[in-house]
């Protein structure tokens, strides 16, 4: 037994001697690698700084022009030579540029201050330029650069990132070689020392001498299965909390995919639907609700629209196609005349309904209603909960129950608040759209009655100044005749005085309706004058018109008194055909007409005067 232990401790002797020789050589090792990676750390550092330094020398010429010359043209267009010198100085603190000249075109000089022990190795100049001066330069700004200063700091940044690379790997080293010793030489020494400590065990009795090596290998044998089990309930500590890191991972993911789900939907309600016309809207909404229900794992969604009564006035919504079609509970309950589920929403804005049996006894009608339709969980958020409410959002769970979290809550109270400004948004876009309808109904009146006399029903001065020139082109490209007749009633503003307004107005009436039953465009240009043009008719017919209008304005014998013409109503007529040597438009034809009507009255009214083409 004691040349077993001098042997064990013999070898134990060597495997610290070993282990103490392999640290050695591992420091030197150790020392010549942090000696490496330090020359390697601040050369690849020092390469990527010069790098640096030329990509921030090449981009300083569009910095420079970018940020200071279009302000320092205006100082010298200004004349500020204060503000002028502190923009130099501004310019002459940019990395490489040792010193900074500015150079009128009179020849004036003004620079900034020297670096010290500056050396410049590139010159650059600006054209510095302004508007004000017609785009011409005002002066040249001289940038004197050099890289020496720029070399020297990433010289000593190198330096410093290599010694703080060196000192970190020497602790490493320093914290491997404190590990060794602690958990492999030191054990080692220990257990040496113990043996060889021990006493020898009497060589008298081989038989004591076998049990004894035996009950301490049972011993070697019972610590080593102790320390397997405690290994063994470590490693099924690890497993379980890697299993519960791993759910409660796969929970967070869940839980931020759902977050990312639900903001791209809240985006989506809020911009995607901007710009979409009100027919398209429902499409969109039960598309929304659609998206939601998978979201949140509802069985039913869906968005009520109320009156100002309280009664529904549309629904729009979705079901989980798992499920058996069926119609909700709110197509069936008067929720004008629910007695507990509106004074509800109206009172708090929010009814959240994890199980029936939470519904007080002051709901017991709308519990056995939902029971009888299979909803076990319920939460319905007003979108507006004033008196009256304009609309519920609603989701269900059919035939199980479901506790509703917060964050769940949170996520319905956002829909809810989308929901309700696309509701506003399609309310204004309708009443828009009526709004426009009926303003474009009112122009089309007043277009209407713009190009239409409101007594006499002829066309008015408008439709005559829209319609003349169209009459004009089509006489003169066809080369057909156009002649133009000019009424007025004679001494109408006596006869007025005499029977009265309603006579006259009855008057006028009946002269309009002879004047509308000839071919072409009556018009009452004034008072009691009005206008024919008639097209496709030569002086000849267009005197016999006249004279056609004056014998039936007779033939009505409508008592004139007053008249110093004649006993009725007579009219005086002025005729006149275009002819293009005379008339460079229409309206020197309708002039020419209206002196013939002129003519006509000097001539003792009551007749026709036309102007025959020279």
């Amino acid at each position: 037994m004691a040349i077993i232990r001098h042997t064990l401790a013999s070898n134990m002797g060597s495997v610290v001697t070993a282990s103490n020789s392999l640290s050695g050589r591992l420091q030197w090792r150790g020392v010549l690698c942090l000696l490496l990676l330090g020359v390697l750390g601040g050369g690849g550092h020092y390469l990527l700084g010069l790098r640096d330094i030329e990509q921030r020398l090449a981009q300083l010429h569009t910095l420079v022009e970018r940020r200071f010359v279009g302000v320092l043209a205006q100082s010298v267009w200004d004349l500020d030579q204060h503000n002028t010198q502190q923009l130099l100085e501004s310019i002459n603190q940019l990395d490489g540029v040792n010193r900074v000249e500015l150079i009128t075109t009179l020849g004036q000089r003004q620079s900034s201050q020297l670096h010290p022990a500056a050396h410049s190795e590139w010159i650059r100049d600006f054209p510095v330029q302004s508007e004000r001066s017609g785009n011409q330069p005002l002066a040249s700004l001289r940038l004197y650069l050099g890289q020496q200063e720029l070399q020297q700091q990433l010289r000593r940044r190198s330096l410093l990132f290599a010694a703080s690379l060196m000192a970190a790997m020497q602790l490493m080293l320093l914290l491997c070689r404190h590990f060794m010793q602690r958990q492999l030489l030191r054990p080692l020494e220990q257990l040496t020392g113990q043996l060889l400590r021990e006493r020898p065990l009497p060589l008298a009795d081989g038989g004591r001498e076998l049990i004894a090596l035996d009950k301490q290998l049972q011993r070697y044998r019972q610590g080593w299965q102790a320390r397997l089990q405690q290994q063994q309930q470590r490693a099924d500590e690890l497993q379980k909390q890697r299993e519960q890191l791993s759910e409660l991972a796969s929970q967070r993911t869940t839980e931020l995919d759902q977050l990312t789900r639900s903001q791209q939907l809240l985006t989506r309600l809020a911009h995607g639907f901007l710009h979409l016309p009100p027919a398209e809207q429902h499409e969109a909404i039960t598309d929304a609700l659609a998206r939601i229900g998978h979201l949140l794992g509802v069985d039913h969604c869906y968005l009520l629209l109320l009156d100002e009564g309280q009664a529904l006035q549309q629904h729009i919504s979705w079901q989980n196609a798992q499920l058996p079609p069926a119609d909700g509970f709110y197509l069936h309950a008067p929720l004008q005349h629910s007695p507990w589920l509106l004074p509800q929403l109206r009172q708090q804005g929010q009814l959240t309904i994890s199980r029936l049996e939470e519904i007080p006894p002051d709901g017991h009608g709308e519990r056995l209603l939902l029971a009888r339709h299979g909803i076990r969980s319920l939460v319905l958020i007003a979108l507006d909960h004033t008196a009256p409410l304009h609309g519920i959002f609603g989701c269900e769970m059919v035939n199980r129950q479901h506790d509703w979290l917060d964050k769940e809550l949170t996520l319905l109270r956002l829909f809810a608040q989308q929901l309700c400004g696309l509701l506003l948004r399609h309310q204004l876009l309708q009443r828009q759209e009526a709004l426009a309808q009926q303003l474009a109904a009112a122009n089309a009146r007043l277009q209407a009655q713009s190009l239409c006399d409101g007594l006499t029903g002829l066309a008015s001065v408008r439709r005559l100044q829209q319609d003349k020139q169209q009459l004009f082109e089509q006489a003169f490209q066809h080369r057909q005749a156009l002649s133009a007749l000019m009424l007025d009633i004679d001494q109408f503003t006596a006869y007025n005085s005499h029977a009265g307004h309603l006579a006259g107005d009855d008057c006028l009436l009946r002269i309009a309706g002879l004047l509308q039953a000839q071919p072409g465009l009556a018009v009452r240009t004034k008072g009691a004058t009005m206008l024919l043009l008639l097209p496709q008719h030569d002086p000849a017919q267009a005197a016999a018109v006249a004279e056609q209008l004056r014998q039936t304005v007779a033939a009505l014998q409508l008592q004139h008194p007053a008249s110093r013409v004649s006993s009725f109503v007579s009219v005086s007529i002025g005729c006149a055909t275009l002819d293009l040597r005379r008339h460079d438009d229409i309206d020197d034809l309708i002039d020419e007409a209206a002196r013939a009507l002129s003519q006509a009255k000097e001539l003792g009214r009551n007749r026709c005067v036309s102007i025959a083409p020279a």
